[in-house]
């Protein structure tokens, strides 16, 4: 499983530390043929491009059909054989059959409030303490402004500390923003960060369109900010990497397409859409891409294609590749 999936299985899912392992009883084939109907189905009606969950599903059963699952009563190789179909069709790096230790349909013992409150607020303090993965900006020659994460928190927790360090930033000639060991996380993060680089003016940055809740959401930079803008007209570079993923491309991709940043590094993952799980067994879940963005300018996003650099580089001299393209693009807008 890969890492992004775990991380969307314990946030989507009905998982807790709490839940016991269950023990691993072989599937009987009435399980293993119910398992591969309620997949085939949350594909049909959830996966965000209809056609393409339409031919995951009829794919599936046909399988089925033809008996080649019927040497299977692990979950786990089950699991495993079914990615490996679904991903034939789909190429969709949010989208797997996961499988969990912890038995997904078993009810949590009670949580005693307090001890809940207790370890959020712990949780919470962590992040705080952490800065929110951001390390601590830096200024380098030339008056140019180095901002380096490696997650998006949610805005709830994280705004107050984005807004407090970018108004910090808004005198600098430029910025670079180093997303290249960034593993993406809350998207609602990207017009909090995208506003301090932009004019009062909203900018339309995308939509986000879920299938199985039949919603679509704007994303727009702020017209008013509790600090300084970095502004619209200033040089922004984007430094990332084969591992830049999810969120991190997102903002990549969002703000290259607006022609506000040049992307500096290397091609990234290209995965672009949201999943959503629900347990179809004790150990089974179905990691459904049910939600993709679409860019205001491009009406696509970077799904399978990642987001290619404008200046390639190897991830590793990324930052020396920005450093001076920003130096000499400042000296041409020199006085």
């Amino acid at each position: 499983m890969s890492t992004f999936i775990k991380l969307a299985a314990s946030a989507l899912l009905l998982v807790s530390a709490l839940v016991q392992a269950a023990p691993e009883a072989p599937l009987t084939p009435q399980q293993r043929n119910q398992v591969i109907a309620d997949i085939a189905s949350a594909f049909e009606q959830t996966y965000i491009f209809p056609e393409v969950g339409s031919a995951i599903a009829r794919d599936l059963l046909a399988r089925r059909a033809r008996g080649e699952y019927d040497h299977v009563s692990a979950s786990r190789d089950l699991a495993a054989l079914l990615s490996k179909h679904i991903d034939d069709i789909s190429h969709d790096k949010h989208t797997e059959v996961a499988y969990l230790e912890e038995d997904q349909l078993a009810a949590p013992p009670p949580a005693d409030p307090a001890t809940v409150r207790k370890r959020a607020a712990a949780r919470r303090a962590r992040a705080k303490a952490a800065n929110y993965d951001f390390a601590a900006p830096q200024h380098l020659d030339g008056n140019i402004a180095l901002v380096r994460f490696d997650s998006f928190y949610p805005p709830a927790e994280a705004a107050p500390f984005v807004h407090a360090l970018m108004s910090d930033l808004a005198d600098a000639d430029a910025l670079i923003l180093d997303l290249r060991e960034n593993g993406g996380g809350a998207a609602q993060l990207i017009p909090v960060l995208a506003s301090y680089l932009f004019d009062e003016q909203p900018v339309h940055l995308y939509d986000t369109l879920d299938r199985r809740l039949g919603t679509r959401s704007e994303a727009w930079t702020a017209p008013a900010l509790t600090g300084a803008r970095f502004g619209g007209r200033k040089p922004v570079y984007i430094l990332t990497s084969a591992g830049t993923i999810s969120a991190a491309e997102n903002l990549a991709y969002t703000l290259q397409q607006l022609g506000r940043a040049t992307v500096v590094g290397e091609r990234t993952v290209g995965a672009a859409h949201g999943s959503y799980g629900k347990p179809v067994s004790s150990h089974l879940v179905p990691m459904v891409a049910s939600r993709r963005i679409i860019h205001a300018v491009t009406k696509s996003d970077w799904d399978r294609s990642g987001v290619l650099p404008d200046i390639k580089a190897p991830a590793g001299e990324a930052l020396d590749v920005a450093l001076a393209r920003a130096r000499a693009d400042l000296a041409k807008s020199a006085p």
